[in-house]
């Protein structure tokens, strides 16, 4: 199994003002006294661990993107942020091309700390507003307000530019309308800049919000029929203010604007997480074989196994061919550009798509939609390659 020259980073900032009701992500609320420093030391170790070890040779790789997730790493003190930056400078070279993503939330605070993310090297900012619906803002526990949503959106504009700048929405959300969503979405096309991530919300089990659900607390939740009515307004509208639809809830107006570290998991690029409960997935050279990394959960279990073995690994697993073709297919066929046939020999062993896919029985599937399954091109380790995906796209430079 040839190994990619490029791998992403993925950090995970474990810390929220509070808990969102409808997350299950791995997130704790922010102690009194945050332990900045100590979980700084901790991921440093960490970065060192996989960044000397000859087992992944990640060394010999350029950095694709770097992403700060959580949580909320616009919590974190840009020391800090800065900090772990110049430890990846330090062991493998951070350039002006890298892209370098900071997850923030649009309250006042950290509206006011942009300004130091930007300086310190962030090259694009994702904020969460996932609605500019005041009422809605309280259901789902967000510590925003709208009107701070606007500030900071339009703050970040003008800090890192409309085209490095992305927010999230949610739709299909209890007691939502499609005639609410049209206008609301409307809205904030009007104001976006060159990327948005527009995702249907998933009811998880045990959420706060699944339990008020259960309860009759909340409306009822939008049926499939309504969902599907929404999601069709989503690329309908989004594509009348001139934004490609490139991946299922990702759209953009020029490549420059596409999530450079997304498409790392869609293409099967290797990723480094760092961070409690990150996750990640890497080559092991020594064995020729691709496994997953699991980071311990509690940021405390997390910074005392730093500690004691320079790393916070709950467990490696490796993947076997057949999954990783699987993977590969699945998140592939999640975006306009395909399957890239390179990249998927490189991880199967120099197996073909069309060992894994019926391709006469997948277009008769999509045939409805009129997107049929056909060779086009992607650009892969600096060269067109050629990819199996749903139908050309070419966005604006």
């Amino acid at each position: 199994m040839r190994n990619s020259k490029l791998f992403s980073v993925y950090i995970h900032w474990p810390f929220c003002e509070s808990k969102c009701t409808y997350c299950n992500f791995n997130k704790y609320v922010n102690p009194r006294d945050p332990p900045h420093e100590r979980l700084l030391a901790a991921m440093k170790t960490e970065l060192g661990y996989f960044l000397n070890n000859t087992r992944f040779q990640l060394k010999h790789k350029k950095i694709h993107s770097v992403y700060f997730g959580g949580g909320t790493p616009s919590l974190a003190q840009p020391v800090v942020v800065s900090s772990l930056l110049s430890t990846l400078d330090k062991h493998i070279g951070l350039t002006k091309e890298t892209e370098i993503t900071l997850e923030a939330n649009p309250t006042s605070a950290e509206k006011d700390k942009l300004e130091q993310f930007k300086q310190i090297g962030i090259n694009r900012l994702s904020l969460g507003i996932q609605t500019f619906n005041q009422k809605h803002l309280k259901m789902l526990g967000r510590d925003h307000s709208a009107k701070e949503a606007l500030s900071a959106l339009e703050a970040a504009k003008r800090i890192f530019g409309s085209d490095r700048v992305s927010f999230d929405l949610i739709f299909a959300r209890p007691g939502q309308t499609l005639d609410e969503w049209k206008n609301e979405l409307k809205d904030a096309l009007t104001i976006a800049g060159d990327h948005l991530s527009l995702y249907q919300l998933s009811m998880e089990r045990s959420t706060p919000l699944h339990k008020q659900y259960l309860k009759g607390l909340v409306p009822a939740m939008p049926d499939h029929d309504l969902s599907a009515d929404m999601y069709e307004e989503t690329v309908r509208q989004c594509e009348a203010f001139g934004y490609s639809h490139y991946e299922v809830s990702s759209f953009a107006k020029t490549q420059k604007a596409i999530s450079r570290h997304n498409f790392s998991y869609w293409q099967g690029i290797d990723y480094l997480g760092i961070g409690p409960g990150a996750h990640g997935r890497l080559t092991d050279v020594s064995e020729n074989q691709r496994v997953r990394t699991f980071g311990e959960f509690h940021p405390d279990k997390y910074m005392a196994l730093c500690e004691s073995d320079g790393e916070g690994l709950r467990k490696i697993i490796p993947i076997p061919f057949d999954t990783m073709a699987e993977e590969l297919i699945v998140f592939g066929l999640r975006t306009r550009m395909g399957i890239p046939r390179s990249r998927f020999r490189e991880l199967t062993g120099g197996k073909s798509v069309e060992e894994f896919l019926n391709k006469e029985q997948l277009n008769m599937f999509l045939k409805a939609e009129h997107t049929p399954i056909f060779l086009m091109n992607f650009y892969h380790n600096g060269k067109m390659e050629e990819a199996y995906g749903p139908q050309r796209q070419v966005l604006k430079e």
